[in-house]
C-alpha cells in the first residue's frame, strides 16, 4: 500500500508539473531568449540610422545611446503571452492588444521624435480606455478600502483610466538609471508571478513570468556599463502592464471571497507595497515641482529618489538593486502581516518608509564623509 501511495503520488507531481509549471517555465525562456537576442539587433540598427539618446548635463551617460530597448522587451514579452494564452476565452486578448499597439506608438515616436506632454498624455488615456472599455478590465470594487465598496460603471471607467495614466507615468519617471525600472518590473512580476500560481489564474501568471523574462534578459544590457536604454516605449509599457497585472489580481482576489490569496484590503495594500517606490517618488517629485519648485510637473530634474541614492557615491547599478529590495521587502512584510495588522495602519507606514528612505542616502552620506 505504501508503495502504491508513493508512485501515485509521484505521478501527481508530474502531472501537476506538467500542468502548473511547464507552460510558465517556457514562456519565461522564451521571452528571455526572444528580448536577448532582439537587443544587439537593435543596437546595431541605431548605430546604422543614428538614432541615439543625446547626452545632457543632466543625464549620467557620456556617450550616444540606443534608447530603442523597450521594442525588444515588448516582443520578448508579448510573443510568448501570445503564443501560450492567444486562445483564452477569459482574458480580453484583442483588447490589450490594442491598447498595446497604440501606447507602443506613442512611445516609439517620442522616442524618435519628442512629443508634447498633452499628446502623450492623450495617446495613455486612448490606450488605457482600449482595455477598460473594450476589455471591460477595471476596477469594479475596492472591497471596502477607504470605506468603499462596488462602483457605479462610469466612476469605475474613469478610476481605472485614471490608475492607468497615473503608473504609466509612475514608471515613466522612475527610469532614470541604468537598470532601475527593469529591475522594479522582475521584483513586481515575479511577486504577481507567485500570486497567481496560487490562486491558479494560469494566464496572468504566464503574462507576468512573460514580463519578468523580458526584463531579465534586457538587464543583461541596461544593469552596468548599459548598451541600450528601455525608453519611453518601454517604461510606459511596463507601467500598462503592470496596472493589468494589479487590477487583475485585485479583481480576482476579491471575486474569490474568503476562498482569496488575501483579505481583500490586505491584497489592495499588499499591492501598494509592490508599487510604493515608483507611486512614492512620482508624487514626491510632481510636489515638489509644483508647490516649492513651481514649474511644471514634467519638468526635468535630479530630485528623484535615485538621484539622492547617487549623491552619496553608490553606482546605478547599486542604486538600482537596492530600490528594488526595498520594494521586495515591503510586499514581504505586507504580506505577512495581513492577517495581525490592520490595513489602516500599514498604509501610514508605508507611507512614513517611504520619508525615512528618502532622507536614508542623506544620513548614509553624512556618515561617509565623516
Amino acid at each position: 500500500m505504501m508503495k502504491y501511495n508513493l508512485v501515485a503520488d509521484a505521478g501527481r507531481a508530474l502531472k501537476m508539473m506538467d500542468h502548473d509549471l511547464v507552460v510558465p517555465l517556457l514562456t519565461f525562456i522564451l521571452a528571455f531568449a526572444i528580448t536577448y537576442a532582439i537587443v544587439p539587433a537593435i543596437i546595431n540598427f541605431s548605430r546604422a540610422k543614428k538614432l541615439f539618446d543625446q547626452p545632457t548635463a543632466r543625464k549620467q551617460h557620456r556617450k550616444r545611446i540606443s534608447s530603442l530597448g523597450g521594442v525588444a522587451v515588448f516582443a520578448g514579452m508579448i510573443l510568448p503571452f501570445l503564443i501560450f494564452n492567444a486562445s483564452h476565452d477569459h482574458f480580453p486578448v484583442s483588447a490589450l492588444l490594442v491598447a498595446l499597439i497604440v501606447l507602443f506608438y506613442v512611445g516609439v515616436k517620442d522616442d524618435l521624435y519628442p512629443l508634447s506632454p498633452i499628446k502623450k498624455f492623450l495617446g495613455q488615456c486612448l490606450s488605457a480606455a482600449a482595455i477598460v472599455v473594450l476589455g471591460d478590465l477595471r476596477i469594479e470594487s475596492l472591497y471596502g478600502f477607504l470605506g468603499i465598496d462596488e462602483l457605479p460603471y462610469l466612476l469605475s471607467v474613469g478610476l481605472t483610466i485614471l490608475f492607468f495614466v497615473t503608473l504609466i507615468n509612475a514608471f515613466n519617471f522612475i527610469d532614470g538609471i541604468d537598470g532601475l525600472c527593469s529591475s522594479l518590473t522582475l521584483v513586481i512580476s515575479l511577486a504577481y508571478t507567485w500570486c497567481f500560481f496560487q490562486m491558479d489564474k494560469e494566464v496572468f501568471m504566464v503574462l507576468a513570468i512573460a514580463l519578468a523574462g523580458a526584463h531579465l534578459a534586457f538587464l543583461c544590457f541596461n544593469l552596468v556599463n548599459a548598451k541600450i536604454f528601455m525608453g519611453d516605449n518601454g517604461s510606459m509599457i511596463v507601467g500598462f502592464m503592470v496596472s493589468v497585472l494589479t487590477i487583475s489580481f485585485i479583481q480576482i482576489n476579491g471575486r474569490a471571497g474568503y476562498n482569496g490569496l488575501m483579505p481583500h484590503v490586505d491584497a489592495i495594500t499588499f499591492c501598494m507595497a509592490l508599487l510604493f517606490v515608483p507611486f512614492f517618488d512620482m508624487v514626491r517629485v510632481i510636489f515638489y515641482r509644483l508647490f516649492i519648485m513651481r514649474v511644471s510637473p514634467t519638468h526635468a530634474d535630479r530630485n528623484h529618489i535615485h538621484h539622492k541614492l547617487l549623491d552619496t557615491g553608490m553606482t546605478d547599478a547599486a542604486a538600482s538593486i537596492s530600490l528594488s529590495v526595498v520594494t521586495l521587502l515591503l510586499a514581504i512584510i505586507a504580506f505577512s502581516l495581513k492577517d495581525s495588522v490592520p490595513a489602516k495602519w500599514l498604509i501610514p507606514s508605508l507611507i512614513v518608509g517611504g520619508y525615512g528612505l528618502l532622507f536614508a542616502p542623506k544620513l548614509f552620506k553624512k556618515k561617509s564623509s565623516a
